[in-house]
């Protein structure tokens, strides 16, 4: 059963991408963002009203949930939205594969004595960057279209937001018990959307009627609710099953179903330095995540 779940969790994850890019192929960036977190607070209400857990939140905690949502949902599905229109799909998810890098980074930074740096791991960080570099490098070089290098940066963005709200949910939300998971995961939500909601309406105009065909609609409620909603669902059931550490390797198969649903859905094959790339960064994940011996 948990290998079922870790399967659909790494689909939810993995189709993301290629749900963003038709989406941002019809709508504005941030309101393609703002439409993607509104389906998935939409389904947390319904879910949430459902079983009638409470979602209060003490005033003087709210802090911790709206910092939580801007590293975890606000900014890197903007970012990603935003990056999406230059990219492809399956850039995307390699981006997302290296977030276990950063987030060990920012880990052995933010929480000492937690994840410290051995020279197995410095070397797991050294050649996942080479990997990285390797699979951006035909956007860096000259002559190149620029905005695909612009999507790049966007991309690594989205994965160091991704880290340090890896990171921070222990140090500022897991370690606090005052404020419910559900009632967290709401205002995560809550807060994103409304930021959005003024973000879009001040930066772009609304988008015509005639924008949301049934692909973009479809690929809204795949990003929010598949993609986002249900995705968080499947990673706290597979973190009670299998522990935080383990989880996280869900994360190494994103940019594999990522490739899939861009050659499937787009007709569009990696290219060499893509899959070396990949690969590359593969290797650096075993070196970063082998235990280290206690001394």
């Amino acid at each position: 059963m948990s290998y079922l779940l870790a399967f659909c969790l790494a689909l939810c994850w993995g189709t993301a991408f290629l749900a963003s890019k038709n989406m941002v192929e019809a709508l504005p960036p941030y309101w393609s963002t703002f439409f993607r977190v509104l389906a998935g607070f939409m389904f947390f209400v319904v879910f949430y009203g459902v079983q009638r857990k409470n979602l209060k939140c003490p005033v003087k905690e709210l802090w911790r949930p709206w910092t939580i949502g801007f590293l975890l949902i606000l900014f890197p599905f903007a970012a990603i939205s935003w990056g999406q229109r230059f990219v492809a799909p399956t850039i995307g998810g390699i981006f997302n594969g290296t977030v276990p890098i950063w987030s060990f980074i920012a880990g052995a930074i933010l929480l000492k004595g937690v994840d410290r740096f051995t020279w197995r791991r410095a070397a797991g960080v050294s050649v996942g960057l080479a990997g990285l570099l390797c699979t951006v490098w035909p956007s860096l070089s000259i002559g190149h279209d620029k905005w695909a290098m612009y999507g790049c940066a966007a991309m690594l963005l989205m994965a160091w937001s991704y880290s340090l709200g890896n990171v921070l949910t222990k140090k500022i939300m897991v370690d606090n018990q005052s404020v419910s998971l559900e009632a967290n995961t709401f205002h995560q939500y809550l807060f994103s959307a409304v930021v959005l909601l003024v973000v879009a309406f001040f930066a772009e105009p609304f988008p015509a009627t005639s924008a949301f065909s049934p692909k973009v609609v479809l690929s809204i409620l795949s990003a929010g609710i598949f993609s986002s909603a249900v995705a968080f669902l499947l990673m706290v059931a597979l973190i009670k099953r299998w522990g935080a550490t383990r989880m996280a390797s869900v994360t190494y198969f994103t940019p594999v179903v990522a490739m899939g649903s861009d050659i499937i859905a787009r007709g569009r094959m990696p290219s060499g330095l893509e899959l070396i790339g990949l690969g590359i960064i593969f290797v650096s994940l075993f070196l970063i995540q082998k235990p280290v011996e206690a001394k």
